[in-house]
């Protein structure tokens, strides 16, 4: 027996080294000398971005506005460096633009969005604004343009900085050199591989965009020359990387929705959403009409407007456009976690208040558990509340949640938690949006209410 633990020990050891040695083999990240801290590139780019932004006229759809946003912080979570809170507006221009200002805010012009033939397309120019905000290119050109002006007389503050580019924010970041485009590229390489597109098809997508006719084409590349060795310098990032991800992503329905609202938009539409409110053209109110589920567990009701999708243990039910590039942002999931024995209190475990009968521990360190498990992959979750329930007759925990939502802003999650009798748990994770938490909350207590286990 300890023969054997030598050698699965053995064998897990030589998995770490050798992923260690493939992390190790990326390109590492190199990012530009700046005056600026990357908090200060932040604040400097929110300013850059409030003054470039009087000249833009925004799309006003929520599906528009969750989907780009949904799609951009997919790109950059696997983004390298420091960890910018990241925003990506779509402004209203036939012609293909895009800037991307220190600290993460990124615009895109309707005309790139519409561009995009496949959402792989359009993850590739994400990549490279986000891959130009990592490497920090505009707030070296800033800081080298501002020195240049007042003799390097010490550190800038963002009013005078703000002074100095005198109401030009978006010609401040004129022009990408050969060799910050070539980094860029690299590092969206990097990006794209994380997250499941193709980057062989990166030099491509910006040869044809740029070989785009008028008004279609020209001026994105002005500040954004194609390096000529560009396919050459993928590849050998790749040959880096290793083998592209099983199972890569293509394109997306949530591509063709969006690019119908901008035209719906653009032709001022009946269907039009303003002021952020739900109308016809964005998710559905959920239906006061209720239908039945029944699964291999458990059944419930769900408004007669939502659809259900099965996906091995998990169900979502959520109405139409629910889902946003894959993320669910108005909806419900029910799934089953298996928790570990004998972990106790550790982590990010939180207090619940009052007292509860024997057994009912276990219930919390299993739901305490399953929140740690949430937090691994959301940095910026946290947990509000927790109170006592039944569901179906079985001692239940509420825990709300508050997230950062994939298409902006923040989202209250309310989780709901029941321990089975084999030991697992039985949770459901209604989701929404913070502006629209008073509709749905109600619709998750009444999933929850009818809940019916076999």
């Amino acid at each position: 027996m300890f023969a054997k633990k030598v050698k699965i020990l053995a064998f897990l050891g030589a998995l770490l080294l050798i992923s260690s040695t493939l992390l190790a083999d990326r390109t590492p990240l190199r990012t530009e000398w700046t005056v600026f801290t990357a908090q200060e590139d932040s604040a400097l780019g929110r300013a850059m971005a409030q003054e470039a932004g009087r000249n833009l006229t925004f799309s006003k759809d929520t599906f528009v506005h969750g989907y780009i946003n949904a799609l951009g912080n997919q790109l950059a979570k696997n983004a390298p460096g420091y960890k910018y809170d990241y925003n990506f507006e779509v402004f209203m221009d036939p012609s293909i633009k895009a800037m991307a200002f220190p600290g993460g805010v990124i615009y895109v012009s309707s005309g790139l969005l519409q561009s995009a033939r496949t959402e792989s397309e359009l993850a590739m120019i994400l990549a490279h604004e986000i891959a130009h905000v990592v490497a920090r290119h505009g707030s070296s050109q800033i800081s080298r343009t501002y020195a240049d002006q007042n003799n390097n007389s010490g550190q800038p503050s963002i009013a005078n900085v703000m002074a100095a580019l005198n109401g030009q924010a978006d010609s401040a970041i004129a022009r990408y050199s050969s060799d910050e485009e070539q980094q860029a590229n690299l590092i969206a390489t990097q990006m794209l591989y994380d997250a499941r597109f193709d980057p062989r098809q990166l030099p491509t997508t910006f040869q044809r965009l740029a070989n785009q006719s008028g008004r279609f084409g020209g001026e994105f590349f002005v500040n954004h020359p194609v390096p000529n060795n560009s396919i050459a310098q993928v590849r050998r990032e790749l040959q880096n990387l290793g083998p592209l991800p099983a199972n890569l992503r293509g394109t997306s329905p949530d591509l063709q929705t969006a690019q119908r609202h901008l035209r719906d938009e653009g032709a001022n539409a009946p269907g039009r959403i303003s002021d952020n409110r739900v109308t016809d053209n964005s998710v559905p109110l959920p239906s006061s009409r209720m239908r039945s589920y029944q699964g291999l567990d458990f059944e419930f009701r769900y408004p007669d407007n939502w659809t259900v999708t099965e996906n091995g243990d998990s169900v979502t039910v959520a109405p139409d456009r629910g889902m946003v590039s894959g993320s669910l942002v108005w909806g419900l999931r029910a799934a089953t976690f298996q928790p570990q024995q004998d972990r106790g209190f550790f982590g990010n475990s939180f207090n619940v208040g009052g007292q509860f009968p024997a057994g009912e521990a276990s219930l919390t360190s299993a739901t305490n558990q399953l929140v740690d498990d949430f937090r691994r992959s959301n940095r910026n979750m946290t947990v509000m509340r927790t109170v006592s329930r039944r569901i179906a007759g079985e001692p239940a925990l509420v825990t709300e949640l508050s997230n950062d939502s994939p298409i902006g802003g923040r989202e209250v999650d309310r989780l709901y938690t029941v321990l089975r009798r084999d030991g697992v748990l039985q949770y459901f994770l209604g989701v929404a949006p913070q502006r629209d938490a008073g509709r749905y909350t109600p619709v998750f207590d009444q999933i929850i209410n009818s809940i019916r286990f076999y």
